[in-house]
């Protein structure tokens, strides 16, 4: 039996295609379009660079971060975010720290990236911040510390002490920070000799996250409204120091002081957002000298299917009316408990599609990418919009297989390498998909459409 193919009119995207290297000529007028300068990424963080190639285990691959930011400055990307890690088990704090040196000092101010720091978890690898003896809710020192004052354990002393040399390290080399991610509901950790595990849903308490954010936020901000200006370097003033990207689903439960499980009858990201700026940490705050909230905006992870628990985006237009949904009532919420409070800026610090999900494509992808930065962008009340994410991470295949990424690069899962992947030296990506093409054309920037004529041909 033979089948007519017909190919329609259509324009090419590159779907196996090999990344640009320079900008195309050819410049058509994108359909649609937002403030570039709103453009953000989630990339992969230049600790996993170090290691990479396990046949030369002390090589950090610069030309991966250099690969790295030529793509993101050719997609229309403005700024990205980066995680910190610190690993005792690999290195020293400095050890681990020098390995963003060269993507921080060299590849962003070549290719005009602006930087978010996170400043999460990541900063302690040792031990888990629910863990009841060694976390974030381990019990208070009763004595004071000379410059952190009370409410301390060593958790907290520990990441202060880090994320302060980061601050002081970099100085206007990074342009924001994120304090946490996700602390309003933690991810599962299955159970290891001598720890039992978390389930996933948890929080920590939004007194104990209000309390870190303010500590660090004082003593990051606090000269320009308690001493002499002269005192405080002119670097900071430029830097936003935002609350960490909350999940929209909420929590199951609240971890308090010494491990103690709260269940509040509303534990939604309305509810947490609203104990950030009730808790006595953020009104002592603001009530002092500086009568503004120890904060500059507010993270957030409006992933639609996150939202209603299981769920596919079969539909783009229904998942992006439930997310503009859920926005407003966080700004409802906000602007309930005064002004100030509600006129903070969102901070979208991750947005995403993976395409290996049930029944999602890269095309949904692009689709899905094209509306969320359309949508969001138009928003007055949405600073940047940090798509997750550059490339796609382990596990490659199976029910679990996180493809996220605007392009692939080739890695083998292997548990010898930074994040159980070793990544092909280099970073060249083997796939880079349509939404890659699809922010280049949001930000402005002049794309490639290829016409195929109409074609019909006899097929077996």
């Amino acid at each position: 039996m033979l089948h007519k193919l017909i190919i329609p009119l259509l324009s090419l995207f590159f779907l196996t295609v090999m990344p640009m290297t320079s900008p195309p000529t050819h410049s058509p007028t994108p359909a649609t379009s937002i403030d570039p300068g709103r453009i953000g990424m989630v990339i992969r963080d230049p600790w996993y660079d170090l290691g990479n190639d396990l046949n030369d285990p002390t090589y950090l691959d610069t030309v991966a971060q250099d690969r790295m930011g030529a793509m993101l400055a050719s997609a229309g990307v403005r700024w990205v975010r980066l995680e910190f890690i610190i690993n005792e088990q690999v290195g020293s704090v400095e050890a681990n720290l020098a390995r963003y040196d060269y993507f921080i000092d060299t590849v962003a101010p070549r290719h005009g990236l602006k930087i978010l720091g996170l400043l999460a978890f990541g900063l302690i690898t040792n031990a888990d911040p629910r863990d009841a003896k060694y976390g974030m809710v381990a019990p208070y020192q009763s004595s004071s510390h000379p410059l952190y004052g009370f409410g301390l354990n060593d958790y907290i002393i520990t990441w202060l002490d880090r994320a302060l040399l980061i601050a002081n390290r970099y100085q206007q080399r990074i342009h924001a920070y994120e304090l946490l991610n996700e602390q309003n509901r933690l991810p599962p950790v299955a159970a290891t000799p001598g720890q039992s595990g978390f389930a996933g849903g948890e929080g920590i308490s939004p007194a104990i996250t209000a309390s870190l954010h303010t500590k660090f936020y004082r003593l990051f901000r606090e000269n320009r409204c308690r001493y002499a200006p002269t005192l405080e370097p002119s670097w900071r003033d430029a830097i936003d120091v935002i609350i960490g990207g909350l999940h929209p689903r909420g929590s199951s439960s609240y971890i308090a002081l010494d491990g103690v499980i709260a269940t509040p009858p509303d534990m939604s990201d309305a509810a947490y957002l609203e104990a950030l700026f009730t808790s006595s940490a953020f009104r002592g705050y603001q009530g002092g000298s500086c009568a503004h909230y120890p904060t500059d905006g507010i993270g957030y992870h409006p992933y639609p299917v996150e939202i209603v628990g299981v769920a596919t985006l079969a539909d783009v237009n229904e998942e992006l009316a439930r997310m503009t949904v859920r926005i407003n009532l966080l700004r409802t919420r906000l602007t309930a408990l005064d002004a100030q409070a509600g006129a903070s800026p969102f901070w979208i610090t991750e947005i995403g599609y993976n395409v290996a999900y049930s029944n999602q494509n890269m095309s949904g992808q692009a689709l899905f990418l094209r509306e969320t930065f359309t949508t969001l962008g138009s928003r007055s009340d949405v600073a940047v919009i940090f798509w997750f994410k550059y490339e796609d991470f382990p596990p490659a295949d199976g029910s679990n297989a996180q493809r996220w990424g605007i392009v692939r690069i080739p890695f083998q899962e292997d548990p010898r390498c930074p994040g159980g992947a070793c990544y092909a030296r280099g970073g060249e990506p083997s796939l880079v998909r349509p939404s890659y093409m699809v922010l280049r054309e949001i930000a402005g920037l002049p794309i490639y459409r290829i016409h195929l004529p109409l074609v019909a041909r006899n097929l077996p």
